[in-house]
């Protein structure tokens, strides 16, 4: 009895060892992953503070330092940049297309997944399985079918045309279907019984069930709008048109100093970094959500 209890009582404390040391491994993997991701970014900010002499005189650092290893910060860089950019006209552009894209994409796209949901009609499933068939097309393939469109309508060189062609999302309609199958048929029942019309459903009953979902695809949507750069690239060619990608990468092609290039770089990528540590919570709360309903 008494060997027994002993093996008893050192059963625990290897328990205890094994969750110590899987636990510590996680962190260990997880910290290295960060710093993969945070150590180029830090790099990046670092290098646009200091001056092109000191930055190709110096080995890797992830400090602003000159020549001589002392501190400093060159703000001339991002002066420059500001200028090269056209940062008030250029991110004006920007904000008309991701804002207004993102607006229609999550209004035609659940209006499409609600009636995939929750309509009868004749093909339903049969249409959206060619929908869902469309995902696998890659989308330069469809650049230049989407051009020539564009130069049929004579939309090209407008923010419209950055904007017509991604109004519809097969991915955005698909996540929103699963959320629309995942909401309790009941309680649109009973709306109806109470005299409530399908439209009043959808916007007042069905749409606010879902909002952790739309919050993610409302952020993702203008994320992707933010830094699309082919298709602004290949339709657009008026200067006055151009968007914060397309502007960058008209710097990073000019004879300007490496260091206001990188701080160009910083300047086009500050605004996402914000959006996601300010709204960080609703993309997790929104994903964990997406994956307990699908």
């Amino acid at each position: 009895m008494k060997a027994s209890n002993k093996n008893k009582l050192r059963f625990p404390s290897r328990v205890n060892a094994f969750a110590v040391t899987r636990k510590t491994l996680v962190y260990v993997i997880l910290i290295a992953l960060c710093l993969t991701f945070i150590v180029p970014y830090v790099w990046m900010i670092a290098s646009s503070l200091r001056t092109e002499s000191a930055y190709l005189g110096n080995e890797f650092t992830l400090l602003p330092v000159d020549e001589n290893g002392k501190l400093i910060f060159n703000f001339d860089n991002y002066k420059q940049a500001f200028e090269a950019l056209n940062l008030g006209a250029v991110f004006l552009n920007t904000m008309i297309v991701c804002v207004v894209n993102t607006v229609a994409n999550l209004f035609l796209n659940s209006i499409a997944a609600y009636a995939f949901a929750r309509l009868r009609f004749f093909g339903r499933d049969n249409i959206f399985k060619v929908i869902l068939f469309s995902m696998m097309v890659p989308g330069t393939i469809m650049l230049v079918p989407n051009y020539l469109i564009c130069d049929y309508l004579g939309i090209t060189d407008s923010l419209f045309a950055l904007i017509m062609p991604f109004v519809m999302s097969v991915y955005n309609i698909f996540l929103l279907r699963q959320q629309f199958l995942g909401v309790d048929k009941e309680i649109e029942e009973a709306a109806k019984i109470e005299g409530a019309g399908p439209f009043y459903i959808y916007f007042r009953i069905v749409l606010p069930l879902v909002k952790p979902m739309l919050i993610v695809l409302c952020i993702t949507t203008f994320m992707w709008n933010y830094s699309n750069y082919l298709w602004p690239y290949v339709v657009n060619s008026d200067p006055s048109l151009r968007t914060l990608s397309t502007s960058l990468a008209e710097l990073m092609g000019t004879n300007y100093d490496i260091t206001v290039q990188l701080a160009g770089a910083v300047i086009v990528s500050f605004p996402m970094i914000i959006v996601f540590f300010v709204l960080q919570k609703y993309i997790i709360g929104g994903t964990m959500a997406g994956a307990v309903k699908g």
